[in-house]
């Protein structure tokens, strides 16, 4: 069974905005109101998302539980925000605590009239309860994001009706009844239709298939999904009119509708937080934790402070924004080749660079890019595709290859690895004088146990782009620096691998980071994994390889060869297993 989902702090903070955009007619007044200085208080205090490893579903048979413990193990690093459902008392209160504010600005006398209109203000408040309705049933279908006061939901007007009317008006010459409206606000606002995706409307008719315990959502259930999926946010009112007359149950008007949520820009803004998810860049610790990348903080004060890590770094010595502006380079690319047709191997191959700041086009040896015209081209065969990027291998003085290569070999080629044995915790490979990275890594890892996954499957796919060094520049020698900034020597870089792509394949070679990409994607293993790791961020779970099988494979064909990577978002959309609910 699935369980009812909370939304994420920046859905929740998105529709908040919304809604008193729409109740007030005005983008600029939402601002102003969210600026205020009590409502900025308690923004502060709300409880953050953290990128949460999915859980078993509620109530999940055996099977299922073990599936997603397994994969758990398997991924460990694979945290997704929209997974994160831990709903502590803190985030309660902070929840209550918000719209509190919220409501107490709202009904101030600068808000009230462009909230509630004129019937609330002045003379006209003697009509408090005709005006309550009309707000009711205007603000109603919003915030609950279904059909307000109908045959299944028939106490909501009595409901918030009993809330303005518990206390009594609290009536003043210039606010009538402003405490009041406050107490149906603030009710509004922590509703739990507001704050989770409850689908759960008792007229919702079997899927088709006539498997028992499985739900058709209904159109405002689907309106809501289809709205938090592709913007993170609320409805807007064409998507709200197409749920209300029930058309957007129709094939072609639901494909409309796809297609106009897909064209706005805010669908490219969402998009930009599955890739961060993806690529874990706001965990603490660097993206995937131990298995992910920018490993090290690049701009640690104890490292800019060194002599080795300044002679290392030169004219590249990283300031505080180096780190989110690699971020912003590589999901700038991700997202360029969304927005222009372009293909999973376009993203995986592509030569140009999508720098647009000094310091990380410096670290490339290109001019920064405009945004507009044709982005510049890295020598041939120097740097393919987004995971030769700098994000993917800055580490610090070192290359961290171990690190690189269970990434690739996790969330690229979606394989499993063992568990690193106890004596594997705190081992680290040395800066030496007289060894390359390479060196010192294999040293370090040849013998048992460790080289049973190193040697073939984690080193050499990390060894593969030892051309880069740990800010990400292109080298072809590593200079090695004693602790005082000296040159101690200088070797020649070894991108020489047998890579296991193919975890069977022990005899395909590859000599550049090109060669190694080049086999990547010829193994189709990336159309795959991206189309797992995009079914984790849509429904917030791990993929069941067996009930999830046709989901999947729907997904996986999309993007696979040389399909466009626009159409696996949009792919997931038409799946059966978006339009439908397990939650009874």
């Amino acid at each position: 069974m699935d369980q009812i989902r909370a939304l994420t702090s920046r859905q929740y903070l998105n529709t908040v905005a919304d809604l008193i955009t729409v109740l007030t007619g005005s983008s600029s007044v939402a601002s102003s109101v969210l600026s205020d200085p009590s409502v900025t208080a308690a923004q502060a205090l709300l409880q953050p998302n953290t990128p949460t490893i999915p859980l078993p579903l509620v109530d999940a048979t055996a099977t299922s539980a073990q599936n997603a413990n397994t994969l758990g193990t398997a991924f460990p690093d694979g945290g997704w925000l929209r997974a994160d459902q831990s709903i502590q008392q803190s985030r309660i209160n902070g929840f209550y605590n918000f719209g509190l504010a919220l409501a107490q600005v709202l009904t101030s006398p600068t808000y009230l009239g462009s909230v509630l209109g004129s019937c609330a203000l002045g003379a006209n408040a003697g009509n408090d309860m005709g005006c309550l309705t009309s707000f009711l049933q205007k603000v109603g279908p919003l915030v609950l994001r279904r059909a307000f006061n109908d045959s299944n939901h028939s106490s909501d007007l009595a409901t918030y009706t009993a809330m303005f009317t518990f206390n009594g008006p609290d009536m003043t010459a210039t606010n009538p009844a402003a405490a009041a409206y406050q107490d149906v606000i603030t009710g509004l606002l922590n509703a739990p239709e507001f704050l989770y995706f409850v689908e759960d409307d008792p007229s919702d008719p079997p899927a088709a298939g006539g498997v028992a315990g499985v739900y058709q959502l209904n159109a405002y259930e689907l309106a809501s999904r289809l709205s938090y999926h592709v913007w993170d946010t609320m409805p807007d009112q064409a998507l709200m009119a197409s749920a209300a007359n029930g058309s957007l149950l129709q094939p072609s008007v639901y494909q409309q509708q796809v297609d106009r949520l897909f064209a706005d820009p805010r669908a490219q803004e969402t998009l930009n937080q599955f890739f961060i998810d993806y690529f874990q860049t706001e965990s603490v610790g660097g993206p995937r934790g131990t298995g992910g990348l920018n490993y090290h903080f690049l701009a640690d004060p104890n490292a800019l402070a060194s002599p080795q890590f300044q002679a290392f770094a030169g004219a590249n010595l990283p300031q505080a924004s180096l780190y989110a502006n690699m971020v912003d380079d590589a999901v700038g690319m991700a997202n360029y080749y969304s927005a222009h047709d372009g293909t999973l191997n376009d993203l995986l191959t592509s030569p140009l660079s999508f720098a647009q700041t000094a310091d990380v086009a410096k670290i490339y040896g290109l001019a920064p890019w405009d945004g507009m015209s044709a982005p510049s081209s890295f020598p041939d065969g120097q740097r393919p595709g987004l995971f030769t990027r700098a994000l993917f291998t800055s580490a610090g003085i070192d290359t961290s290859p171990i690190l690189k290569g269970v990434f690739l070999r996790r969330y690229v080629l979606c394989d499993v690895l063992g568990t690193p044995p106890a004596l594997a915790n705190g081992k680290s490979v040395p800066l030496t004088t007289d060894e390359t990275t390479r060196q010192a890594t294999t040293a370090l890892t040849s013998g048992g146990p460790c080289n049973l996954c190193h040697v073939n499957w984690i080193n050499p796919l990390g060894f593969a782009t030892e051309s880069f060094d740990g800010l990400g520049r292109y080298r072809t020698m590593q200079t090695l620096y004693t602790s005082t900034g000296t040159v101690a020597d200088t070797l020649p870089v070894d991108t020489a691998v047998t890579p296991y792509v193919m975890m069977g394949d022990g005899t395909t070679e590859a000599a550049t980071a090109s060669d190694l990409v080049n086999l990547i994607v010829a193994s189709d293993k990336p159309a795959a994994c991206l189309a797992r790791n995009y079914f984790r961020y849509t429904f917030a779970r791990f993929e069941d390889l067996t009930l999830d099988a046709c989901t999947l494979e729907n997904m996986r064909t999309t993007v696979a060869n040389g399909g466009q990577l626009a159409n696996l978002w949009k792919s997931v959309t038409q799946t059966p297993l978006f339009m439908q609910r397990t939650i009874q």
